[in-house]
């Protein structure tokens, strides 16, 4: 998948084509000219952002994406990975000219949690910059010599990625009572945006993918860890009044493989949701 910075935000390469081998599949990626991914035509649309969850990297058409049975626009998704909730911020402060009336943001629980954090730095994952995708789609032998040059460069720069249990590590250490605070923060950021810019959101909190365990083959949430992020999800995001409507994901079955071929996302066909707000009643 080709992605790249500018700085200020993570984006896929603008206006053209590519596609993303899955599996034994080839996924097309079409792209405007700010990097959103669309599937139909650029007319009518829903402006998406996110990261790399609601980019749709194990579907061809719209009618696959999650956010289809609840959304019936045309979906554009300005999203990619490690596109974090600061960054799709930024996106639509710099690029507020072409914003809609109404948009949808997607919260990544699996990763948008840690991303909220101030020394979160795209830079220490993202190593092309936004003039060299261009290049990269004509010659992607080169992103390899760009990676080691990245390593080299910048010591805090990693390709490595936290397995399942190092994620649920990860979580469980993290003091809640600061996590909270710096999602306030967060949403303080977003409620400025819908002032100032007067749009509407519907926002969309998908569970992370390591809240789940493989048990007698049903993937079932494991308590002491959905206990404490219920805790953390309620108590900020429920609370929030600004937002139009609120949804969390949950399993559409317990019983089929819930992950994509790199195990660090939710199928797309998998994801259903309910509104944050019964999910924190029970």
């Amino acid at each position: 998948m080709p992605f790249g910075h500018n700085d200020h935000y993570v984006h896929l390469p603008i206006n053209t084509n590519f596609c993303v081998k899955y599996g034994n599949e080839k996924i097309i990626f079409k792209t405007d000219n700010f990097g959103g991914r669309y599937f139909k035509d650029k007319n009518n649309v829903l402006q998406v952002f996110g990261d790399s969850q609601v980019l749709g990297l194990d579907i061809q058409n719209q009618t696959q994406h999650y956010l289809s049975k609840y959304f019936k626009n045309n979906f554009v998704i300005y999203a990619a990975p490690n596109n974090g909730p600061l960054e799709v911020i930024k996106f639509i402060k710099l690029n507020n000219k072409i914003v809609n009336e109404k948009i949808v943001i997607n919260f990544n629980l699996s990763v948008d949690l840690f991303r909220v954090y101030p020394d979160w730095n795209i830079e220490n994952f993202v190593a092309l910059r936004s003039h060299q995708l261009e290049e990269i789609l004509d010659k992607p032998y080169k992103y390899k010599i760009i990676i080691a040059k990245s390593l080299l460069e910048n010591k805090y720069f990693t390709v490595a990625r936290k397995n399942e249990n190092q994620m649920q590590e990860l979580f469980m250490s993290r003091d809640v009572e600061k996590l909270k605070k710096y999602l306030a923060l967060y949403l303080l950021k977003l409620d400025k945006i819908i002032n100032k810019m007067n749009i509407e959101i519907d926002y969309v909190l998908t569970m992370p993918y390591w809240i789940y365990e493989n048990t007698d083959n049903k993937f079932l949430k494991i308590n002491s860890i959905e206990k404490r992020l219920k805790i953390l999800i309620c108590d900020t995001f429920n609370r929030q009044t600004k937002f139009n409507k609120v949804y969390i994901s949950k399993l559409i079955s317990d019983n089929k493989e819930i992950l994509t071929k790199d195990k660090r996302h939710l199928k797309s066909d998998q994801i259903s949701l309910i509104k944050l707000s019964n999910y924190c009643k029970n």
